[in-house]
């Protein structure tokens, strides 16, 4: 599933996955009292959209976007398993979506999907997690989808608009010639 990447794009993804930690590490704890399930997703979902499409923009390979939350969960494996499952599991499942749909990331709908899809995924993979290893507090959410359902949405609109924002910004950088594949 991963392609060749060479050393110079590993190092841009690992500069990516620092960057999208350190912006985690300050958005995250400002919601993270809010008992609402995925609500740390929602905070960073834009930041996140924003670098994954400059990411992929960058590294057009299939297995990018794993790369770099991989890189992201590792160094999240050192605070909880859950954490870096979450993260595995969702950028597996968002490859495997734009992978099927559009067999690479030539195409800049590739992209935007493939940011954008991440975000949200993380929800739902940290939904499904909770219900087998969390027991009966998240079965208490499950049952009410009303609080789930805007937290999802509200997660994927923001993403949606950061991997827009990055597909953009990613262009421009291009025609500037700062960002070269």
């Amino acid at each position: 599933m991963i392609a060749r990447l060479t050393l110079r794009d590993v190092v841009f993804l690992a500069v990516v996955a620092a960057c999208l930690l350190a912006i985690s590490f300050l958005i995250v704890p400002l919601v993270i009292a809010i008992p609402i399930p995925g609500i740390r997703s929602l905070a960073p979902s834009p930041f996140y959209g924003l670098l994954l499409a400059v990411a992929l923009l960058k590294v057009r390979q299939p297995g990018t976007l794993f790369v770099v939350v991989s890189l992201v969960g590792l160094v999240l494996l050192m605070m909880a398993w859950v954490m870096f499952a979450v993260n595995v599991i969702a950028g597996a499942l968002a490859e495997l979506i734009v992978l099927a749909v559009f067999r690479s990331y030539q195409r800049n709908e590739a992209v935007l999907l493939a940011a954008g899809l991440y975000m949200p995924l993380t929800v739902l993979v940290s939904l499904g997690i909770g219900a087998v290893v969390g027991g009966p507090t998240i079965a208490q959410f499950l049952m009410n989808p009303w609080l789930i359902v805007p937290v999802l949405g509200a997660t994927a609109l923001l993403s949606f608009i950061g991997a827009w924002a990055g597909l953009r910004l990613g262009q421009e950088l291009r025609v500037a010639g700062v960002l070269r594949a």
